[in-house]
């Protein structure tokens, strides 16, 4: 389990910020529309193998015949959709951290879900940044 998630509790992760002089919240309204499935199939390679991620990330897309195919969002009924992208936000903002404090262990956040709180600055700088390059947030 991960201090920084609020899965299973909301208010601990952000009880560990306490005292941090500046923090930045964010609320991805769109994330689940947005989020990169890329993303989220590198997340599964890397916990497990390709193999086994290409059929959890595409196993609610490759049964089906779609007009339009998905490259970024979570399609209803998406069997990992919450957990996996929950996962993959922490490793986003671990990544941002990696390109402000490289080698860090970065725990200055709290994840729940699509909110996030960096009581970082440069962090939070360079998070929005990938959010936008991502296709994420405009």
């Amino acid at each position: 389990m991960l201090p920084m998630d609020g899965t299973f509790n909301q208010e601990g992760p952000l009880d560990r910020l306490e005292g941090e002089r500046h923090v930045f919240s964010y609320d991805l309204k769109n994330a689940t529309d947005r989020w990169p499935l890329l993303l989220l199939f590198e997340v599964m390679s890397a916990a497990f193998d390709r193999s086994f991620a290409s059929a959890v990330v595409n196993s609610a897309l490759a049964m089906n015949a779609f007009v339009v195919p998905f490259i970024a969002g979570q399609p209803l009924g998406y069997y990992a959709s919450w957990p996996l992208f929950a996962l993959s936000h922490h490793i986003l903002v671990w990544y941002c951290a990696e390109q402000v404090h490289p080698g860090m262990r970065f725990d200055k956040y709290a994840v729940l879900g699509d909110d996030v709180v960096i009581a970082d600055p440069e962090v939070g700088r360079v998070y929005e940044e990938t959010l936008k390059r991502l296709g994420v947030r405009s």
